[in-house]
């Protein structure tokens, strides 16, 4: 069972691991998160009756903060005298306070960012201690060169090769053309790089090239 009750904040204790099987308060906060609390503290005093610190009784009449050791840190700079306490039972478990610390600092589940962007006022979730990941910075340039394919690119697009390896592209505008080159390298009947199988080809290595124009100059 536990007991509901005001305590003088002179009478808590920090969880400094002082009690056997009850290590110390693991939590702590950024500097701008620890103010953000200070901050809803000051603006909503009302939640710490909502929330109360969980205490458990320790001799000479004091009482270690098991839940809420960040608070009653925020509590005592903000000049509070006395905090609204559970009190555990002295005869509570150990283990069962491990348990209840653990939990306590525990965050479940996840906020749907969508519905509180637009449903929710942002900065007024952001005073209250909700943290958003920063806004990407879109680059321009890099999405619409991603955006370009083989369709609508201006000219097509050169597959990525090794650093052995350069490649060169011709463009034909009609078959006409395209036959005469073909004709013109010797590309009609040409064993193809993929599959060695000899038939009109559009790939030629540059050595088949030299040999072609270099063999119309003689």
């Amino acid at each position: 069972m536990t007991e509901n009750t005001i305590l003088a904040i002179g009478l808590l204790d920090f969880n400094k691991g002082q009690l056997q099987g009850l290590p110390k308060n693991p939590r702590f906060f950024r500097d701008y998160r620890y103010e953000a609390m200070k901050k809803s503290i000051e603006e909503s005093p009302e939640m710490l009756e909502l929330r109360e610190l969980i205490v458990y009784p320790y001799p000479e009449g004091r009482y270690i903060v098991v839940c809420g050791n960040l608070r009653l840190r925020a509590c005592k700079e903000l000049g509070y005298k006395e905090l609204p306490c559970k009190i555990l039972n002295p005869e509570t478990d150990v283990k069962k306070l491990r348990e209840y610390a653990t939990k306590d600092n525990v965050s479940f589940g996840e906020n749907d960012v969508d519905v509180m962007i637009n449903e929710w006022d942002k900065s007024e979730l952001q005073d209250w201690g909700v943290e958003f990941s920063p806004e990407k910075k879109t680059d321009e340039f890099k999405e619409r060169f991603d955006s370009i394919t083989d369709e609508t690119a201006i000219y097509p697009l050169v597959p990525k090769y090794d650093e052995k390896h350069e490649l060169f592209i011709i463009q034909s505008g009609n078959e006409v053309d395209s036959n005469w080159l073909r004709e013109r390298l010797g590309m009609q009947r040409m064993r193809s790089y993929k599959t060695g199988k000899v038939s009109k080809s559009n790939v030629i290595d540059v050595k088949d090239v030299r040999v072609a124009l270099e063999g119309e100059r003689k």
